[in-house]
């Protein structure tokens, strides 16, 4: 027996490459009528497997390969050889081989039922097996695959080779960019996190009464008019409840620390348009530009009492101040969790747009319904169609507030079809919404798992080397 070196589909890729041609040989499905055979061990197992079968198949996989070798180059490959079988060994999984001989057989790979996915990939993958090979009713353990970058898009060290401050710029953005790259990373990204789990918290609790404080506008001069008649003058002073003081100044830390975060990922992007654009960092941006507009606004001279006069302007720093809530969406960026979640409702796109269209058909056909049967009612809350909307909305998602309830017979005869329809609505989607969760999960465990593997498969064959040496 001949012991060969292990990782045997990189010596397969080398030998090709180097296109030795003592290395190659024709292979002819038949010789003189009778057919050819090439004898595999796998793991103690014997496989015979007609060479007609493997030519006829993917041109890409290791056995298609393996075949067109001389015996000398199937020695370097190969584990091992047998003489007294004149069978090639290979060290694998004679359970999980049994898929590969039956996709040579019919085309077709299926997983057997006590092999682990992971390790049912991990040995399609090593014979070179396309998953799309994979039937139907084993397609769920394949992991759907991720839309990669564009190659305009991505970042490597390369990148930033050209760029001016390219090596400040390349450490900055793998200390931003890259939590598990260091130990100091990693708690930037804590510390990241913790800032805005206090914005929001101060947000939240600023809002309390007893934590806001008197706050007295500038007096102002306003027309009264007298019940005998006079006009006179009267000059008012009207008071505002505002957050706390130490709101204000906790709130104004974590913006600084949000704005400096920002801006050194902004230096350090290679493609500053790019990354203005993408999600996560337009929430980083909206997240910190309310506060620097409020602070224009004052400095202008313009305060809450001459925007209560310009009721536009007082509406839209109303929204701006609501925005101060978007920046717990930055916690995506941290939580695997949030990645998780939105990774799923992306697959789910389907469900959930069926959803939707069906529970718009609902609400307007039974509000109509509704309406029609209960408008002449005495106090009706069904004064229109749009105002039975709200009731059908809550009725069909089985929420039931009982704020807005049908009085008549035929109408509560509606409203009980209404909940059983929201019943099945709900429901059909769920179950599809809730599997393709728990197959996003799978596949980020196999993900991790894989990489897990090559690691320690690369740490292997270093001590192997090392040992060697």
């Amino acid at each position: 027996m001949t012991v060969a070196e292990r990782r045997n589909y990189q010596i397969l890729d080398d030998i090709f490459r180097s296109g030795a041609s003592d290395c190659f040989q024709q292979v002819s499905s038949a010789d003189n009528g009778s057919p050819q055979f090439l004898k595999l061990n796998i793991g103690g197992t014997s496989f015979m497997i007609l060479i007609d079968a493997i030519l006829r198949a993917d041109t890409t996989t290791f056995l298609s390969r393996f075949v067109q070798l001389t015996h000398t180059a199937r020695l370097k490959v190969a584990d091992a050889y047998i003489s007294a079988d004149d069978a090639y060994y290979f060290q694998r999984s004679p359970t999980s081989f049994e898929a590969v001989f039956q996709y040579y057989a019919t085309g077709v790979v299926h997983r057997p039922s006590e092999i682990c996915p992971a390790s049912f990939l991990s040995e399609l993958d090593f014979w070179r097996i396309s998953h799309q090979h994979v039937g139907s009713c084993c397609a769920d353990i394949i992991p759907q695959k991720r839309e990669e970058e564009k190659e305009e898009e991505k970042v490597d060290d390369t990148t930033f080779d050209k760029l001016m401050c390219g090596k400040l710029r390349r450490r900055m953005w793998t200390f931003l960019e890259r939590p598990g790259s260091s130990m100091q990373a990693k708690a930037f990204e804590l510390s990241s996190t913790l800032f805005v789990a206090i914005s929001v918290m101060g947000l939240s609790f600023g809002t309390i009464p007893d934590f806001q404080v008197t706050h007295l506008m500038p007096p102002h001069n306003e027309t009264v008019v007298l019940p005998n008649g006079t006009v006179t003058v009267v000059q008012k002073v009207e008071q505002m409840r505002v957050e706390h003081p130490a709101f204000v100044f906790t709130e104004r830390i974590c913006i600084a620390f949000f704005t400096v975060e920002y801006c050194l990922r902004f230096f350090a992007a290679p493609r500053k348009l790019r990354f203005a654009l993408k999600p996560l960092n337009l929430v980083d941006l909206l997240a910190i530009v309310p506060f620097y507009l409020e602070l224009l606004l004052t400095l202008c001279g313009v305060d809450d009492r001459k925007l209560r006069d310009l009721r536009w302007a007082f509406l839209v720093v109303r929204i701006l101040r609501v925005l101060r809530v978007i920046r717990i969406i930055k916690l995506g960026r941290f939580s695997s969790g949030l990645q998780t979640f939105g990774m799923t409702l992306q697959r789910s796109q389907k469900q959930l747009q069926m959803m939707t269209i069906v529970l718009l058909t609902g609400v307007v056909f039974f509000s109509t319904m509704i309406y029609f049967l209960e408008k002449d009612e005495e106090g009706t809350p069904f004064t229109s169609i749009p105002a039975a909307y709200w009731w059908c909305i809550v009725t069909m998602t089985t929420v039931g507030y009982g704020d807005a309830v049908p009085a008549t017979t035929m109408g509560k005869i509606i409203a009980s079809a209404a909940i059983m329809c929201g019943v099945l609505v709900l429901a059909l989607p769920i179950t599809i919404i809730v599997d393709n969760f728990i197959k996003v999960a799978q596949d980020e465990q196999q993900a991790e798992q894989q990489k897990n593997d090559q690691q320690s498969e690369q740490l292997a064959l270093e001590a192997m080397l090392n040992a060697h040496d």
